[in-house]
């Protein structure tokens, strides 16, 4: 029986992969953007669903000034954060984003509080 479910989890995964009409990856190329990547400071990885699905990485640069203090957007090089959950409206002070990556569960901070929380796969 636990034969059968590992089957079908692994048919599962295939199909979903082919579903995504993945194209074949470089190997020898994206090795040298992983190298170029992490040593410009940036976050080598598979961001959103279809990357993780098809194997394709890549690179979410740094900012300059991930971790200051913020109060909006228009303080940062990229985002105002805030590190957990929130009511919108709530009063708070953000931080600047250290990556430029819109994946993941972000809590965004505009005009000192909680403008609201985005989730991106």
């Amino acid at each position: 029986m636990m034969r059968l479910v590992a089957g079908l989890y692994l048919t599962g995964v295939a199909l979903s992969a082919a579903g995504q009409d993945c194209q074949p990856v470089d190997l020898e190329v994206q090795k040298a953007q992983e190298q170029a990547c992490r040593a410009a400071g940036g976050k080598w990885s598979r961001f959103g669903v279809r990357d993780h699905l098809c194997g394709i990485y890549s690179c979410a640069p740094r900012t300059a000034d991930g971790g200051k203090a913020c109060r909006s957007h228009s303080d940062c090089d990229y985002l105002c954060l805030y590190g957990r959950e929130a009511r919108v409206g709530t009063p708070v002070t953000g931080e600047c984003a250290a990556y430029r990556t819109s994946f993941g569960c972000l809590t965004h901070v505009n005009g000192g509080v909680i403008a609201g929380r985005v989730c991106v796969d």
